[in-house]
Formats: structure tokens, sequence, C-alpha cells
């Protein structure tokens, strides 16, 4: 029994011509014209200005300001322990 010969066979190349003498996608022809907007785009959320709806934002801003303050005023008590050389 003959063993079958363990080196790979070299891959074929194909030629630079082949590659690009390869049909061109199709493009879809519905697609939508640039520009337009569809339905479910045009519709925007109403946001109600009640009081219930402010108050979790004025606390968010103000959660900010606070920890932002703490942060700089943080940087500032730290930077007298550090000694400049």
């Amino acid at each position: 029994m003959a063993m079958p010969p363990l080196a790979l066979k070299p891959a074929r190349r194909r030629s630079v011509a082949t590659l690009y003498a390869s049909p061109r996608p199709v493009i879809e022809t519905d697609e939508a014209v640039p520009g337009t907007v569809e339905a479910w785009e045009a519709i925007a959320p109403i946001r109600p200005d009640t009081a219930h709806v402010r108050a979790p934002r004025f606390l968010d801003l103000a959660g900010e300001l606070l920890t932002a303050t703490l942060i700089i005023a943080g940087g500032v008590f730290a930077y007298g322990f550090i000694p400049v050389a």
C-alpha cells in the first residue's frame, strides 16, 4: 500500500484580471432618497414640564455640582500635603 504524499498541494492562484472581472453587486432600487425622513423618525417624545419631571433633573444637577465641588476641594486640600521639591 502506498502512502499519500504528506506535503500540502500549493494553492491555486487567481490572476488579478479574474478578481476584477467579477460582477458588481446589485444595488437595491427601493432605497430611500438621502435626506428623506421616515414616519417613525419624525415623531418626537413630548416631555411634560411639571414639578415631578423637574425635581429629578434638579437633583441630578445638584449632585453633579456637589460632586465637582468635592473633587476640586479635595484636590486643593491634598495639594497642601504634597511637598513641592
